[in-house]
């Protein structure tokens, strides 16, 4: 059965709604699902209506921010209580240290001279990335290009020091969370970690290995398989689709191992 286990919707920085995703990804061929929004489950009653609807399986999910390496690292997670109250606390904390940086990049952008103001263009506070990008490119940041003003997203966030991120978690911490909550954590996309192999150390407390991420090559993700099955871990795999600047979504063609499925249980 094709699974895949990482999507996003426009709770976080995806560009549809839950249930418009699980419509786009039933229909290319998959039938398990994963929404695996930032620090946030809010499109989890939707998509799993809608998966119900469609009869295929819905399998909660979250990708949870931290800190690691000097840099920050993604941590999925799966199978977890919807409503845990130290998991929200978590994802609560990286909402707000987002936000902190999200205005940290606004004014910078405005003491390098652009017409942009967090005062008068952010009034009611921080917003989700696509929207940040759209009132950006309003005010003529990067000449109102949005892959443009993407990338210089992404390259200030990379650039802040350490203490931008103080208040997140490790990638350890995030994981027992998780557990805690009833689920199993996974690292996300590590060849996107760093170069060598300094990330292996991160595995330790983690359940699963993001193996089957669409964006490596078959000699990538066998290589993340034989790692996961010398340390004793479950393979997860994933698109990593948000809808922008991606294109139509393209069914990865994954099939979920029987052995996830029953740690996951049934949902």
């Amino acid at each position: 059965m094709d699974a895949d286990l990482h999507l996003h919707s426009f709770e976080s920085d995806g560009e549809l709604s839950p249930s418009a995703l699980v419509d786009v990804v039933v229909d290319a061929g998959v039938g398990v699902l994963a929404l695996t929004d930032h620090d946030t489950t809010a499109g989890h009653a939707d998509a799993r209506k809608q998966c119900a609807v469609r009869g295929v399986t819905f399998v909660p999910g979250i990708e949870m921010t931290t800190y690691a390496l000097e840099r920050v690292i993604h941590v999925l997670g799966f199978g977890f209580r919807d409503g845990d109250a130290s998991l929200a606390r978590a994802c609560s904390i990286a909402r707000d240290n987002f936000a902190q940086n999200q205005r940290r990049w606004v004014e910078s952008l405005t003491r390098d001279g652009h017409d942009i103001s967090w005062e008068r263009d952010f009034a009611g506070g921080a917003v989700r990335l696509p929207a940040l990008i759209e009132r950006l490119c309003v005010r003529g940041v990067e000449g109102g290009d949005p892959k443009r003003v993407h990338s210089a997203f992404s390259a200030f966030f990379r650039a802040l020091p350490a203490s931008a991120y103080a208040e997140l978690p490790t990638p350890a911490a995030a994981a027992a969370t998780i557990r805690t909550a009833g689920g199993i954590a996974v690292l996300a996309h590590p060849h996107r970690i760093g170069e060598g192999s300094g990330w292996l150390k991160l595995l330790d407390g983690m359940d699963a290995i993001e193996a089957n991420y669409a964006a490596y090559d078959r000699a990538a993700q066998d290589e993340l398989c034989a790692i996961a099955r010398h340390r004793g871990l479950l393979t997860t795999c994933g698109s990593d689709y948000h809808g922008y600047f991606q294109g139509s979504y393209v069914n990865p063609r994954f099939e979920v191992s029987a052995e996830l499925l029953s740690r996951l249980g049934s949902f």
